[in-house]
């Protein structure tokens, strides 16, 4: 996430003033990376807690996932590249098209 430009797109976000009751203001690992940007946290530390943030929302969607399948349902990849691969292609062709 931090190659991929995290703390630039943070520091973007930071910059255009937006409410911090905003929903895209408390997407996951945004508030940790802005604490450090503030001057509240060392980078390292705000960098652990997003990486926390992220695991534990992971967490919270498997849990979730889980009650929502058919009993009989069985991931066979659970977390492997190709799953993920398969859901980015998913969500890109037909949710963001729709």
């Amino acid at each position: 996430m931090m190659a991929a430009g995290a703390l630039a797109e943070v520091a973007a976000l930071a910059a255009r003033g937006l409410d911090p009751g905003l929903p895209a203001m408390k997407a996951v690992g945004l508030p940790e990376l802005l604490r450090h940007l503030r001057g509240e946290t060392a980078l390292a530390d705000a960098i652990a807690a997003a990486q926390r943030a992220t695991r534990q929302y992971a967490k919270r969607q498997m849990t979730w996932f889980r009650h929502q399948a058919a009993p009989d349902l069985t991931l066979i990849e659970p977390f492997s590249e190709g799953l993920l691969r398969c859901t980015r292609r998913f969500v890109d062709e037909c949710v963001l098209t729709r």
